[in-house]
C-alpha cells in the first residue's frame, strides 16, 4: 500500500513535469474540458441573462431612469442584497461542499436529511427577515438612502412591502439548486432564473400594451416580480422529485448535526467573504442617492449588462469550480483541487478579457439598443455608458473571485475569502467616500471595480500559501499574447463601428424608414462589430494555441450545426 502511494506520488510528478516541459498541449485539453463542463451552464445562464435584459429593457421604456427607476431599484435591492448574502452566495458556498461530503461518505438519506435541516434553519431566518422588512420597511429605505423625498421613501417602502417575501423564496431554491449542483445537475438550477424572467416579461409586455404608466405600473409590475419569484423556486422541484428527495422543512436535530454546524462554520463567515459586490452595492446605493434622481437607477441599468459576461462565464464556472472542487477536497485530492481550479482561472481569462473590451468600446450602442426608447432618453443611455466602461475595468477580477474563492470553503478555510472581501470593502468605501461628489456614478461603479481587483489579489496570493501554486508552463507569455489579443479587439471593434456608423448615417440621410427598420439595423450593425471582434481575438489566440481558444473558435460552428438539426 505504501509503495502504491509513493508510485502515485511519483507519477504526479511525473505528469507535472511533462507539463512543464510540453506546453500547451495538456494545458489546452484541461481549460478545454472545464469549458465543456460548464458550456450547457452557460448557456442557460446566457438563456437566463438574455431574458433579463430583456425584462430590464421593458421596465426602462416604462419607468425611465428618473426616480420612479430610483425607487424600484432600491426596493428589489433590499430582498435581492438579503438572497445574496444568506442565500445564493453564502448558503451555496457552504452548502455544496458539506452536502457533497455528505453524499460521499454517508450515503443519499444521510444528505438529504442535512438538506431538510437546512431548509427548515433557512426558513426561519429568512421568514423573521421577511417580517422585520415588511414591519419596518420605511426605516430600511431610509438607512438605504440619502436626500430622498417623503414621497419617494414612501412609494419604494411600499414596493419594498410587496416584494420582500421573494427573500424567503428564493432561499428555498438556494438550497435546492445546491442539492442538484453537487449532484452534477446544473442545467434545471440554471435555467430557473430564465422562468423568473420570462414571468417579469409577460407582465411587461402586458403593461406596455395596456398603457399602464406611473406608479401604478410600479405597482403591478412588483406583484409579477413576486409571482416570478414563486415559479422560479417551484421550477426545481420536478427534478429532484425525480431524484427521490422530498422537501420537508426540519428543525428537530439542528443544532446538534455535524452537517448543519460546518455549514454555518462556512457560511458566518462567507456572508462577507462571497457577497463583496453586494456589499459595495449597498454602499455605492446610498452614495447614489444622495446625488439626486437618476445615479441609483442608472447603476442598476449598467449592472445589468455589467453581470450578463459575468453570468454567462464567471457563474457557470464558478458552479462547475464549486462542485468539483469539493469533490477533490472529499477524496483528500490537493493536486487535483489546485489543478481544477487553475483551469477555471484559465477559463475566466480566455472568456471574459475579451467581454471587458468589447463591452467598453460598444458601451452606447450597447445601452442604447438595450434601453432607449419611451421614458428612457439619449442623454439617460450616455449616463449609462459611462458607468457600464467603469464597471468594465473590474469584470475579469469580479469573474475570478467566483473561481477562486470556493476552493477555501472546500478545505474549510472560509476566513481568507473574509478577509479579502472585508479588505475590498474597505477599498471602495474609503474610495467612494473621497470621489462620489467629483465622479459621480461612474466613480462609484470604478469603486467596485477597484475592490474587485483588491478581493482577488488577496485570494490569489492566499491560495498559494494555504492550498498550493498554481504554477504553469510558460503563463507570463500566455498573458502576453492575451493582452495583445484584447487590445486588437478593441482596435478592430472600435474601427468597425465607425464604418457602421458612417454608412448608417448615409442611411437616415437618404431613406426614410419607421423606427423598428433603424432599430433592427442598429442591432445587426453591433452583432457584425461583436462578430469582427470575436474573429481577431480568437484567431490569434489560436493560432498561437492559448488554452481554449481552439474550442472557443469552434463553438459557433457547433451551435450552428445543433440548430440545423432541430430545425
Amino acid at each position: 500500500m505504501k509503495n502504491d502511494g509513493c508510485r502515485r506520488v511519483h507519477e504526479r510528478e511525473g505528469e507535472a513535469l511533462e507539463d512543464q516541459e510540453r506546453e500547451g498541449a495538456r494545458g489546452s485539453r484541461d481549460v478545454s474540458e472545464t469549458l465543456r463542463s460548464s458550456g450547457k451552464v452557460g448557456l442557460a445562464v446566457a438563456l437566463s441573462r438574455v431574458l433579463g435584459l430583456f425584462r430590464v429593457s421593458i421596465l426602462s421604456r416604462l419607468i425611465g431612469a428618473g426616480a420612479l427607476a430610483d425607487a424600484f431599484s432600491v426596493a428589489f435591492r433590499i430582498p435581492n442584497l438579503l438572497r445574496d448574502l444568506l442565500a445564493e452566495g453564502a448558503l451555496s458556498s457552504a452548502f455544496v461542499p458539506t452536502f457533497t461530503a455528505a453524499l460521499k461518505r454517508e450515503g443519499d438519506d444521510a444528505a438529504r436529511q442535512l438538506a431538510n435541516l437546512a431548509l427548515g434553519g433557512l426558513l426561519v431566518l429568512t421568514g423573521i427577515l421577511t417580517a422585520l422588512g415588511i414591519v419596518f420597511a420605511e426605516q430600511v429605505v431610509r438607512v438605504i438612502t440619502s436626500g430622498w423625498s417623503d414621497d419617494k421613501v414612501a412609494l419604494t417602502a411600499q414596493l419594498t412591502r410587496v416584494m420582500m417575501p421573494i427573500l424567503a423564496l428564493v432561499s428555498l431554491g438556494a438550497v435546492w439548486m445546491g442539492i442538484l449542483n453537487a449532484q452534477r445537475r446544473f442545467i434545471v438550477p440554471a435555467v430557473a432564473p430564465a422562468l423568473f424572467n420570462v414571468v417579469s416579461i409577460i407582465v411587461g409586455v402586458a403593461l406596455l400594451l395596456s398603457g399602464v404608466e406611473g406608479e401604478r405600473a410600479l405597482l403591478v409590475w412588483s406583484v409579477g416580480t413576486l409571482c416570478a419569484g414563486v415559479v422560479q423556486a417551484g421550477s426545481q422541484l420536478p427534478a429532484l422529485w425525480r431524484m427521490g428527495y422530498r422537501p420537508w422543512p426540519r428543525l428537530a436535530g439542528f443544532r446538534a448535526h455535524p452537517g448543519v454546524r460546518r455549514i454555518l462554520r462556512l457560511m458566518l463567515p462567507a456572508v462577507v467573504g462571497v457577497a463583496a459586490v453586494q456589499l459595495n452595492v449597498f454602499v455605492n446605493t446610498r452614495f447614489a442617492a444622495s446625488l439626486g434622481d437618476g445615479p441609483v437607477a442608472q447603476l442598476e441599468y449598467a449592472f445589468r449588462i455589467f453581470f450578463l459576461p459575468i453570468g454567462m462565464f464567471g457563474v457557470a464556472l464558478a458552479t462547475v469550480t464549486t462542485t468539483i472542487v469539493s469533490e477533490e477536497a472529499a477524496r483528500g485530492d490537493r493536486d487535483g483541487l489546485i489543478a481544477r481550479a487553475r483551469e477555471s482561472v484559465d477559463a475566466v481569462w480566455l472568456l471574459t478579457a475579451a467581454s471587458a473590451v468589447g463591452l467598453a468600446v460598444l458601451a452606447e450602442p450597447v445601452v442604447s439598443l438595450l434601453y432607449e426608447g419611451g421614458r428612457f432618453t439619449p442623454e439617460d443611455t450616455r449616463a449609462v455608458a459611462f458607468v457600464l466602461q467603469a464597471y468594465m475595468l473590474g469584470l475579469v477580477p469580479y469573474s475570478m473571485v467566483k473561481v477562486v474563492a470556493p476552493a477555501f470553503y472546500s478545505v474549510d478555510r472560509p476566513r481568507v475569502p473574509l478577509l479579502a472581501s472585508a479588505s475590498a470593502v474597505a477599498i471602495n468605501i474609503t474610495f467612494n467616500a473621497l470621489t462620489y461628489r467629483t465622479l459621480g456614478a461612474p466613480g462609484l461603479a470604478l469603486g467596485t471595480s477597484i475592490a474587485a481587483l483588491v478581493n482577488v489579489v488577496i485570494l490569489r496570493l492566499s491560495f498559494r500559501r494555504v492550498i498550493g501554486a498554481m504554477t504553469a508552463a510558460r503563463r507570463r507569455g500566455r498573458l502576453a499574447w492575451l493582452v495583445l489579443a484584447s487590445a486588437l479587439l478593441g482596435v478592430s471593434v472600435w474601427g468597425a463601428r465607425e464604418l457602421c456608423e458612417l454608412g448608417i448615417e448615409r442611411l437616415r440621410g437618404g431613406l426614410s424608414a419607421p423606427g423598428a427598420f433603424w432599430v433592427t439595423l442598429d442591432a445587426g450593425a453591433l452583432l457584425l462589430e461583436i462578430t469582427v471582434g470575436f474573429v481577431v481575438y480568437t484567431a490569434l489566440l489560436r493560432a498561437v494555441d492559448f488554452p481554449g481558444a481552439a474550442q472557443l473558435w469552434r463553438l459557433p460552428g457547433a451551435l450552428a450545426r445543433r440548430l440545423r438539426r432541430r430545425a
